[in-house]
């Protein structure tokens, strides 16, 4: 199987496993907990982010947020992006169509749209899955990356 034929099913994996989770309704009962800044993460991609989770307080209904996650390349290989998957109401703006180089920095920036998201869906992280060039030699699958954002709807 070739490394473009196994990306494409992963990333269709991964686009179906988003949309699920995006439509996923939280049973279990909210609770008011402040959520710490989450720690910088290195991992075996080389891209070690600022914040690999951003905290967007609290949204009213039909705000659209737009932030960036800055990363930079502490491996000694170049970076490349191939895919960022995420759900309907966040949409990728700006990434680096180029490798990154090592020591280098880059840049991902996103639109979140609250009137795409359903109200009571706010409990977890909306996730975005960067899929890299580079292979997991232990799999050979491509490396994945993934940052996140949390909001809670204004009540």
């Amino acid at each position: 199987m070739s490394f473009f034929h196994k990306m494409k099913y992963v990333f269709l994996l991964a686009i179906s496993i988003n949309f699920v989770a995006c439509a996923q309704k939280n049973v279990a009962p909210a609770m008011d907990i402040a959520v710490p800044k989450a720690p910088i993460k290195k991992s075996k991609s080389g891209m070690t982010f600022d914040q690999s989770q951003i905290d967007l307080g609290t949204i009213k209904r039909g705000e659209i947020k737009e932030f960036e996650y800055t990363f930079t390349n502490t491996s000694d290989e170049d970076v490349e992006i191939a895919q960022l998957s995420t759900c309907d109401c966040t949409e990728v703006l700006k990434r680096p169509y180029l490798p990154v180089k090592p020591g280098a920095k880059g840049t991902i920036k996103v639109k979140f749209d609250s009137m795409k998201k359903e109200l009571g869906d706010d409990e977890d992280p909306v996730e975005i899955d960067i899929w890299l060039q580079k292979e997991d030699p232990k799999t050979g699958m491509p490396v994945l990356e993934r940052i996140e954002y949390i909001f809670k709807f204004e009540s």
